[in-house]
């Protein structure tokens, strides 16, 4: 009688919210868009240096992701409207800072420009300035041209599509990250001696962000697994494995 009185104390109990088991946590969603050899969607070489590095660090955190390639723009938007969701590689500036969560330092980015080989001089910003520039898509370099003087920026989708412009001649040099446009400068059958880079102009940080519904706490914890990684070697490790030129 005593054992089948305790049985049906318990009963009610394992039905308190606190004392289910605790549900496997769904997956968080990575948004990115093809920006080899930050993120690649079919290379034999790995996703990307700053997907494989979010990989490594979420798998250190025992937290699963999804990663989900999406037009740049597109990502953005995501990122700004559902939850748990995740984006990378966002530059942080002023105007986004409210928009994010802000939740790892993944690198620092040099940003040059890039012409066609024996065309303009990509060495001389006050030249460049009342040049055709093109920028990617939902960037912040757009602005940060106008801003400092660049006359006639206009934006294109990709990157890749960027350099066409550049190689056909529709615009005189583009603009963005160096190892960005490296890599895009081998592609279409095109080496990267047919274009010219220009020494860095600027530089930025480059953050994974994420929904606003991911907590100040969560950043610490990433942050500090991050830390752990640096101090380890494997975000060495992996930048060089993608030829990276930043740090």
């Amino acid at each position: 009688m005593r054992w089948r009185r305790c049985c049906l104390l318990a009963a009610p109990l394992a039905l308190l919210p606190g004392l289910l088991p605790a549900a496997e946590p769904s997956p968080l969603r990575l948004a990115v868009a093809e920006l080899p050899p930050y993120a690649m969607s079919q290379s034999e070489a790995g996703p990307g240096s700053l997907v494989e590095m979010t990989q490594e660090l979420l798998r250190r955190l025992d937290t699963p992701v999804t990663v989900e390639f999406y037009p740049w723009q597109r990502a953005l938007t995501m990122v700004k409207h559902l939850p748990r969701m995740l984006v990378l590689p966002l530059t942080r500036t002023p105007e986004r800072e409210p928009q994010y969560r802000w939740m790892v330092r993944l690198y620092r980015q040099r940003f040059i420009f890039v012409g066609a080989h024996g065309g303009v001089d990509v060495h001389d910003p006050q030249a460049l300035a009342h040049k055709r520039l093109v920028v990617l898509r939902g960037s912040p370099h757009k602005r940060a041209l106008v801003d400092a003087g660049f006359l006639e920026v206009s934006e294109c989708s990709t990157v890749r599509e960027c350099m066409r412009m550049v190689k056909k001649g529709i615009a005189d040099a583009t603009y963005g990250g160096e190892d960005i446009h490296r890599y895009a400068a081998t592609l279409d059958g095109n080496k990267e001696s047919e274009y010219d880079f220009s020494a860095m102009f600027r530089s930025g940080e480059v953050w994974l962000a994420g929904s606003m519904d991911f907590s100040e706490e969560d950043g610490r914890r990433w942050r500090a697994e991050m830390e752990a990684m640096r101090a380890d070697g494997t975000v060495a490790r992996i930048l060089r494995k993608y030829g990276a030129s930043g740090n």
